[in-house]
């Protein structure tokens, strides 16, 4: 089992392999390249904004600068005295309030277009897309003024294209195979909850859910599927990222081993889980009016995330657990680009470039994958520990069903059965005691007389259709069934005598032993219980001790009533 999950573990990572690296290869891959803005400019209000659009100051012409805080962020676009409009505008998917389009002719006519958010499409991999107005018209210069910009990437990586690009890119190839492969874990963790009913199953699976969506809905590939506006697909993106996060670590507060993790490091991982929660709301409660100041807002609130549930994952590592070194292996590539993700964005280089976004898709898919694993090593760990358990309380059963002494059974494990066994044929029971066994002990100390009974307890017989059984002192029990039950119980009684003499030294007289036999069969009386037979061999025996030892009373019965004073029938030896 766990070479083939191995096995299964190096394919994964190699698709995840390919998945970082095919993107990357893709993504040059275009036959045009985009018309990138010559300059870019910032503005508080429509007026200015208006003003510097029609001017020549204002304009940075240098590809830095570049943040989304502002209220109006202008792009200018120079396409020379014999310039045509582009067909398509694509940039990275975010949210904006609106976009006016200036479209500058060589005769300094302007026309004017106003779009939205909604005028977008999803295209490519965390993209989007719109046909820009007039394509193919000439004109000498564009000018894009987006308003409520939520994200630095929205502005810096508008380009301008003659041509719209392949309605599916490599890219989002790839990523579907992301996807499909994500489906795997998926089944698998449905159809081991089926089996192993704990609750961080359920947990993983939110995880790989929430993850599975955000990578299908940042592929781009959701206009395939259903019309979702972008500013729906955007808000997404965010929520299912969080969400899976959040499934991720409350997972871990109830896949660690409890003996490796303090009641305060629990509760820490569960308070995480609710801070990423409570980021994720406030990011979309204020990402439109608070602009690019709430998405570093929202970036900032990962820190004290990471550090909170550190610390309980750093004790649990401490303490040697072992599933928490698959959750560190599992998280670490996440981690990794998340902490460059806030660094890209809090330090100023705001690009993102795509790298970082192939590299988390491939996190993506290591978490979902060790994290299988880690479920995976879990489940064979339980079903060895409960093969253990079995184990163990077999061995207890065992050693509370037999005679410490002589490892026969005791009364308790035929008493316990007794019903099961009549029904089973088991209708003879022989109650055998030594004769004057105390003397033995008297004469010749307790150690001598544990020999006898050893010597006794290896000339039973171990048979199918005998069960022997120590029912305490010298006293033992014959449960037979079969032909010639009577005889065969004579039979063991009279070899007691001889078994003795040779496996123990220096008796001064032969040891002997009485016996009582009766026979119920399971048609008479079958719910007789087991004291009701034991007391009425036990009669038998007293009998056959009366008169004179050394011998064997019997009886057949077929009614319950207590026979009369000699009825029973005595076997000497």
């Amino acid at each position: 089992m766990s070479q083939r999950l191995i096995r299964l573990a190096l394919r994964w990572l190699a698709l995840a392999l390919l998945g970082l690296a095919a993107p990357a290869a893709a993504h040059t891959g275009r036959p045009e390249a985009g018309l990138k803005p010559a300059c870019h400019a910032y503005a508080d209000t429509a007026r200015q904004a208006a003003a510097v659009r029609s001017g020549p100051t204002g304009w940075i012409c240098s590809d830095d600068q570049w943040f989304a805080g502002s209220r109006h962020t202008l792009l200018r676009f120079d396409l020379g005295p014999a310039g045509q409009v582009p067909a398509r505008l694509e940039t990275r998917l975010s949210r904006f309030e609106a976009l006016t389009i200036a479209i500058e002719r060589g005769d300094g006519q302007v026309s004017l277009h106003q779009l939205s958010t909604h005028d977008f499409v999803p295209y490519g991999h965390m993209g989007m897309a719109i046909d820009l107005p007039d394509s193919g018209a000439p004109a000498r210069r564009i000018t894009l003024d987006f308003v409520g910009a939520t994200s630095t990437p929205l502005i810096n990586n508008v380009r301008l294209y003659r041509q719209p690009g392949p309605p599916v890119t490599t890219e989002q190839v790839v990523l579907a195979a992301l996807c499909g492969i994500l489906l795997v874990p998926l089944f698998f963790n449905l159809a081991l909850f089926r089996v192993l009913r704990d609750r961080f199953l359920l947990w993983h699976i939110a995880v790989v859910g929430f993850l599975l969506t955000h990578t299908f809905i940042s592929s781009g590939l959701v206009p395939l599927a259903a019309n979702v506006p972008v500013g729906t697909i955007s808000m997404l993106i965010a929520l299912t990222f969080c969400g899976g996060a959040a499934s991720a670590i409350m997972m871990a507060s109830d896949f660690i081993e409890p003996d490796m993790l303090a009641p305060q490091h629990r509760r820490a991982l569960r308070i995480a889980a609710l801070w990423v929660v409570a980021n994720i709301a406030f990011f979309l409660a204020t990402m439109d009016w608070l602009q690019a100041y709430g998405v570093n807002a929202y970036y900032l609130n990962w820190l004290p995330v990471i550090a909170i549930f550190s610390w309980p994952l750093w004790n649990a590592y401490r303490n040697g657990s072992r599933a928490v070194r698959f959750l560190i292996a599992s998280w670490l590539p996440l981690l990794v680009t998340s902490l460059w993700q806030i660094a890209e964005s809090m330090l100023g280089n705001q690009a993102e470039p795509l790298s970082l976004f192939i590299a988390q898709r491939a996190a993506i898919g290591l978490e979902v994958l060790i994290g299988s694993i880690a479920i995976a090593d879990r489940f064979i760990q339980l079903r060895r520990d409960h093969a253990q358990s079995q184990v163990l309380a077999s061995e207890m059963t065992r050693l509370a069903e037999c005679d410490p002494l002589t490892g026969l059974l005791n009364r308790r494990a035929i008493e316990s059965r007794f019903a099961a066994l009549r029904k089973d044929g088991f209708a003879t029971m022989a109650l055998i005691d030594l004769d004057h066994f105390k003397q033995v002990n008297d004469r010749h100390g307790h150690t001598v007389g544990d020999r006898v009974l050893l010597a006794v307890a290896a000339a039973l017989p171990e048979e199918r259709d005998i069960l022997s059984v120590r029912m305490g002192g010298e006293e033992f029990m014959l449960l037979l069934r079969g032909r010639l039950a009577v005889q065969r119980a004579e039979h063991v009684r009279r070899s007691l005598t001889a078994r003795v003499a040779r496996d123990v030294d220096g008796l001064d007289q032969p040891l002997t032993a009485s016996m009582g036999v009766v026979e119920i069969p399971a048609e008479v009386m079958p719910d007789a219980s087991f004291a009701a037979i034991y007391a009425r061999a036990d009669g038998l025996l007293y009998q056959a001790k009366r008169a004179g030892r050394n011998r064997m009373v019997q009886e057949r019965m077929t009614a319950f009533a207590r026979p009369a004073a000699g009825q029973g029938r005595a076997a000497s030896a």
